[in-house]
């Protein structure tokens, strides 16, 4: 069994940036992502319909500490599922994602 001093359920938009903070502000901690899906990227993973996008502008909803630079601030889910994505892949949080089991 693994043990970690923190666990975040689910990877979506907020998932990732709390992983993302934790690993810039507290590297000494460990931790786990615990998703019920196989896929990060919560409701913009799930949720795929054409038209789909934010109702909310990027630069407001995206994160701080990686500003969003698309020229659509009211992003289609695409968009803001490859930035939570590409945000993972720069943090390294993929060998840390893991699905829940049941």
């Amino acid at each position: 069994m693994n043990h970690f001093d923190l666990v975040i359920i689910g990877a979506g938009l907020s998932g990732i940036g709390a992983a993302c903070h934790l690993t810039r502000n507290q590297p000494n901690k460990t931790f786990s992502i615990i998703e019920s899906r196989e896929a990060m990227g919560g409701t913009w993973d799930l949720f795929r319909y054409p038209g789909i996008r934010s109702d909310s502008d990027m630069h407001t909803l995206g994160y701080a500490f990686k500003p969003w630079r698309d020229k659509k601030a009211i992003a289609d889910g695409t968009a803001i599922r490859n930035y939570i994505r590409e945000t993972a892949a720069e943090y390294r949080l993929k060998n840390i994602f893991n699905t829940s089991v049941g």
